[in-house]
């Protein structure tokens, strides 16, 4: 009787795990070109591009044959298991949510600490602003409220804001405990789409400006992605999975990272690089953008982790070939290295 050879999986030529370097050399690539483009041809006064013309309009290159990269990658690349011996090496990408939920790195939790510490920091901020001014304003004879002035949907926007801090508290505690995102995380984590949502709410009513070549586009962007990122990213981890769910997880997440990155850093970088009469009237970046960049990356990461092991079942060679009672030998789910 020939002995059985053992099972090979077959090589993955395109593998979707090298969507992450496309993604790193996208982000790198698109600040550099970010950075040059707000050194040289940036006209702050109007947040628009001196030269508007799409040939030198380096950030929109980069960034479109960045995602059409990402894209194509993770849209033909494969995720297969492999096999070694009486193992079975299970991809990550291929795992349900249950079992890969435990598997997000404690960074994850930490950047979700550093991203609400961030929001509390804008509010802060934000605050300051408001009662700085109003006792500039404030007399013996005429009081002025510390807090005067403050428009309504300021209020709604800090009280969502508040949430989402309480929210990305418990999810990177229960992340770093071992325990992963529960369902109650997934939930209230529906809060940070909708402050984004009343933010470019906000944009549009007070007649901001949204150019095609305006920074406003990138902070657009960037709160559309995230926003998308994070309803996958709950509907992936909270059990309600559809048949694409973590694909587009990935997508939105890269560009949320990406926007994000190429929105915030090229113009911290202008502080240093410009004197202030010349950037005068760039916006000031948004702190917690910063926290998306990291954030979004750190999440999906969990897709690209190390992969998990099963012992195969034995074959019973005495007599006709069958599978034995005890099939399957179970000893549980543990980590081993990419490079087994």
């Amino acid at each position: 009787m020939k002995e059985k050879k053992p099972y090979k999986a077959s090589k993955v030529i395109l593998d979707k795990k090298l969507s992450l370097v496309a993604y790193v050399i996208t982000l790198v690539c698109a600040v550099a070109a970010r950075t040059v483009q707000l050194n040289s041809n940036m006209n702050f006064a109007m947040g628009k591009y001196i030269d508007p013309s799409l040939a030198k309009n380096y950030t929109f290159w980069v960034l479109l044959i960045g995602f059409a990269l990402i894209f194509a990658i993770m849209l033909l690349g494969k995720s297969r298991d492999k096999a070694i011996k009486s193992c079975i090496l299970i991809n990550p990408m291929r795992l349900r949510a249950d079992r890969l939920n435990k598997k997000i790195s404690p960074h994850a939790g930490a950047a979700l600490f550093i991203m609400a510490l961030l929001i509390a920091f804008e509010i802060f901020m934000e605050f300051s602003a408001v009662a700085e001014a109003n006792m500039a304003i404030s007399t013996e004879d005429n009081p002025v409220f510390i807090f005067a002035g403050v428009p309504v949907l300021n209020w709604v926007l800090f009280s969502i804001k508040l949430i989402t801090i309480i929210t990305f508290i418990s999810t990177g505690a229960n992340i770093m405990k071992g325990e992963g995102i529960s369902k109650g995380n997934c939930v209230f984590m529906m809060f940070f789409p909708i402050w984004k949502l009343v933010e470019i709410f906000a944009m549009f009513s007070e007649n901001q400006i949204v150019g095609v070549y305006s920074e406003k586009v990138l902070v657009l962007f960037t709160a559309m992605t995230s926003s998308m990122f994070f309803l996958c990213a709950a509907r992936f981890f909270g059990g309600w999975e559809k048949k694409h769910t973590r694909f587009w997880m990935c997508i939105f997440g890269y560009m949320a990272s990406i926007f994000a990155a190429v929105s915030v850093v090229p113009r911290y970088i202008m502080y240093f690089a410009k004197a202030y009469a010349d950037r005068d009237g760039m916006n000031a970046p948004a702190v917690s953008d910063i926290g998306v960049a990291v954030v979004t990356i750190a999440i999906i990461a969990v897709f690209w982790s190390t992969y998990v092991y099963r012992v195969m079942p034995k074959l019973n060679l005495t007599g006709k070939r069958r599978w034995t009672r005890t099939s399957v030998v179970s000893r549980g789910m543990s980590d081993i290295n990419d490079e087994v």
